[in-house]
């Protein structure tokens, strides 16, 4: 791996990758009158998407395992720009939705990829403050993408936004093929990974340790996207708002997460990964607290909405670093497989959720207000748990020796 700016490439075309979802976000709610069906069926392109970018986490993360990362984007890379393309001249909401499956599923190579090369280049400190800036780069450009959304529909409609997508990725994916080192490379920088593949996900789902930090990340990760998915929805139902309050809430997160991730490293070298991580948690549960205390008080209030999502996004920002880099850290010999299952878990938990509040979304605030607060508190007794029996893990390792 090249030194700590190289990572700029690698998540440049991973965020890339997520505009997919964020650009055309804003145009969400006027998706059943331009092309037919209704809320649930619009929700579903939302829903479709991250099912597809769920299960293709486990499809790329042993693609990269077995036939090396540079050959495992390249094919991806090609199905997002043909899907890009497919929905932007989609005639009908399933045609849509079918589309949106298959660049979900490109789109997905990316996000298994570069978390796990980044893992592999660095120890603990840099690993943390590696994947702390991966996340603020790929949380940057989605975040304003809304605003641009938000802009593109007052000059075109929809489909605008996936021709820009196209371009975007046609232009990023050179620069990223540049900084990925060769299979050659990462043999001799990780020769515990040859002959390691076989029973990958097996020795994951066997790992307690890295089941615990995995799905602790992966619950408060799905949370935020499923109420970034219906958010639109509630903006426009609950307070009665357009897209742009969306899209400033949207950015106010995005600048909260930014500002925690680029403290997280110096904070986790301060007090230590699993504190950061249990801070983290806690700060999480109580944004999500706030959302039932608003959606049951009747408070239809902008600001102090605003205000909570700006602590569910930061605290992820704080803690999301700490978690990924444990996570990946407990089995590093399948570290593509581990990335990937964990995404997997975030993404798939996402769909779910996105899907199981949007028939409820009229009722306004409160169904994803619940969906963030379960979420969380079972993300918390995860994080929980997976401390507890590292820590027994530890002292067992010590008497031994």
């Amino acid at each position: 791996m090249h030194p700590l700016r190289s990572i700029l490439p690698l998540a440049l075309f991973t965020a890339v990758g997520l505009l997919a979802t964020d650009l055309y976000l804003p145009a969400v709610p006027s998706l059943p009158q331009q092309l037919g069906g209704s809320i649930e069926s619009a929700q579903a392109t939302l829903a479709a998407f991250s099912a597809a970018l769920a299960v293709s986490q486990l499809v790329w993360g042993a693609a990269a395992d077995r036939f090396g990362h540079r050959r495992t984007l390249a094919f991806a890379v090609l199905l997002q720009l043909v899907a890009g393309a497919a929905c932007a001249l989609a005639p009908s909401m399933g045609a849509l939705i079918g589309a949106r499956l298959a660049q979900g599923f490109g789109v997905g190579a990316a996000m298994v990829i570069v978390p796990a090369l980044v893992r592999q280049s660095f120890g603990d400190g840099g690993a943390v403050r590696a994947l702390a800036w991966l996340g603020i780069v790929e949380s940057a450009v989605p975040g304003l993408a809304p605003l641009v959304g938000a802009a593109l529909l007052v000059v075109a409609d929809w489909r605008t936004s996936f021709w820009i997508i196209v371009a975007l990725s046609a232009i990023a994916a050179p620069l990223m093929f540049r900084v990925i080192p060769t299979a050659r490379a990462m043999r001799a920088c990780a020769p515990a990974n040859v002959g390691a593949h076989a029973g990958g996900y097996r020795r994951l789902l066997r790992s307690p340790v890295y089941l615990s930090y995995a799905l602790g990340h992966a619950l408060c990760f799905a949370a935020l996207l499923a109420f970034v998915a219906s958010a639109p929805q509630v903006v426009e139902i609950w307070l009665g708002a357009g897209p742009s309050t969306f899209s400033l809430m949207q950015a106010c997160g995005v600048a909260a997460f930014m500002l925690s991730a680029a403290r997280s490293g110096k904070w986790s070298d301060a007090l230590g990964l699993d504190r950061i991580i249990a801070l983290g948690a806690l700060l999480q549960f109580a944004a999500s607290a706030a959302f039932l205390l608003l959606a049951y008080a009747d408070w239809r209030s902008t600001p102090l909405v605003v205000a909570s999502w700006m602590l569910f996004c930061g605290s992820l920002g704080l803690r999301g670093p700490a978690s990924m880099a444990r996570a990946l850290a407990a089995e590093p010999a399948v570290a593509g497989r581990a990335a990937g299952l964990l995404m997997f878990f975030g993404l798939g938990g996402a769909a779910l959720a996105t899907q199981a509040v949007a028939p409820f979304l009229r009722l306004g605030l409160a169904p994803v207000a619940w969906m963030c607060a379960g979420f969380t508190l079972a993300s918390g007794a995860v994080v929980l748990w997976g401390i507890a029996i590292r820590g027994r893990h530890r002292a067992a390792a010590t008497e031994i020796a």
